[in-house]
């Protein structure tokens, strides 16, 4: 009788597991705004058409703090920045100065199908003082 727990013990969880890891949910396609992000492709970003360089934190200047910011966005169909969030930061005033640089530039907007749609790209403001 012993062995024939085990054994229906060994099946139900043989069967059991692969059922529960089929029936999750996957998880949803990366979107804004309702709308699907471009497929992304290494290489293939999209062209930025005015990108004003960021102004110089009064503070970290007299620090001679230098360095790069680390930015995620979206780039709109439109060609526009949203979405801004920062991934590596510097120091919070040349994170401000950068976020705020950023929000100005305008792209080219990526296509899929000949169509305009929104991506999400990463980018890098650098603060150097010459």
């Amino acid at each position: 009788m012993k062995r024939t727990t085990v054994l229906a013990f060994v099946l139900v969880a043989f069967f059991a597991l692969p059922a529960r890891l089929v029936c999750q949910d996957a998880p949803p396609p990366d979107t804004y705004k309702g709308e699907t992000l471009c497929p992304t492709r290494r290489g293939v970003y999209p062209h930025r058409v005015y990108t004003p360089d960021p102004n110089y934190d009064d503070k970290d200047r007299k620090k001679k703090v230098q360095g790069t910011v680390f930015l995620s966005l979206i780039v709109t169909k439109e060609g526009e920045t949203a979405d801004i969030t920062i991934e590596k930061s510097l120091t919070s005033g040349l994170d401000k100065e950068a976020v705020k640089a950023v929000s100005r530039w305008k792209f080219e907007p990526m296509m899929d199908d000949g169509k305009p749609c929104p991506a999400k790209i990463k980018v890098e403001v650098s603060f150097r003082l010459y």
